[in-house]
């Protein structure tokens, strides 16, 4: 049971975050700067889960969390909060939306995978190397990476590739610090990725006020990825180990294909179609493991 949980909460971060890439292009093209989008999503997002816990009682419970895990949820949010979503939004910037969740999730599996051997002292077995090969395999027919690559801007590359390491970080420290799960640690978090945002925004000195659509657009990723994705991402960390989680995260990419499909009348090729099951191939056989 607590396996089958694990996977359905791995499984709804990847669609929730396969909507970070339509929001955040949508948002720059009505003029809001990369670190902008960062900051204010997740201030929103803030908000929102600390109203909610003040209106539940568990405010108080919060307060005590931070008391007593402040560090940890310092050291993970710089990586899972700061590197991840300053670098991610950044990157949308520069290069198109598929070649950074390639990029990202390529780096953060190989991140997580090459960090659980060094922190948990783990060796990896056929099966795990095997199906991260096939994962990997499957994202590069996916999205034709060989020609997207080469045209996209090496700074979007570079940005991609840093936000995939921040993630593929906090995928391993968070199991090994034990930060738990639930709405308390995902505002946690939030909190300090909050305020390691904030530093671009007093940088820039002006001080940037969305208007309405822009807070639309603000409010949907703020509740859908920044909320719904982290949640279901740290909770999945509590009954799953970190590799696994990342691997079924992989399916990112091809609800990212579908949900460009549906809103962007973009079609898949028959190259997408074949990373896509090559993808969940790879999940198949981790998951039977």
């Amino acid at each position: 049971m607590n396996k089958f949980l694990g996977l359905t909460c791995a499984l709804l971060a990847a669609i929730f975050n396969a909507m970070i890439g339509i929001f955040s292009v949508k948002l720059i093209s009505y003029g809001m700067q990369p670190f902008e989008i960062a900051f204010y999503k997740c201030l929103i997002a803030l908000i929102m889960i600390s109203t909610y816990l003040v209106v539940t009682g568990k405010f108080i419970a919060w307060v005590n969390y931070l008391k007593r895990n402040y560090i940890k949820i310092a050291i993970c949010a710089l990586f899972g909060f700061f590197v991840l979503y300053f670098f991610e939004t950044n990157a949308y910037n520069y290069s198109k939306v598929p070649v950074v969740v390639f990029l990202l999730l390529g780096s953060s599996t190989i991140t997580t995978f090459v960090l659980s051997v060094i922190l948990n002292k783990k060796k990896l077995h056929r099966r795990e190397i095997i199906t991260c090969i096939i994962a990997i395999l499957g994202l590069g027919f996916v999205f034709n990476a060989g020609e997207n690559i080469q045209h996209a801007d090496l700074l979007g590359i570079v940005f991609a590739l840093l936000a995939g390491i921040g993630y593929g970080t906090f995928l391993t420290l968070g199991p090994i610090f034990r930060i738990g799960s639930g709405l308390v640690v995902v505002n946690s978090l939030m909190l300090f990725g909050t305020a390691y945002l904030s530093i671009p925004i007093i940088l820039h000195v002006k001080i940037f006020v969305p208007n309405l659509h822009q807070l639309s657009l603000l409010l949907g990723l703020a509740l859908l990825p920044t909320i719904g994705g982290f949640w279901c991402t740290v909770k999945a960390l509590t009954l799953l180990e970190s590799k696994t989680v990342q691997l079924i995260e992989l399916t990112e990419p091809v609800i990212s294909l579908v949900s460009a499909f549906i809103f962007l009348s973009q079609a898949l090729g028959y190259r997408q179609l074949l990373g896509g099951t090559l993808v969940l191939c790879a999940i198949y056989i981790n998951a039977m493991k």
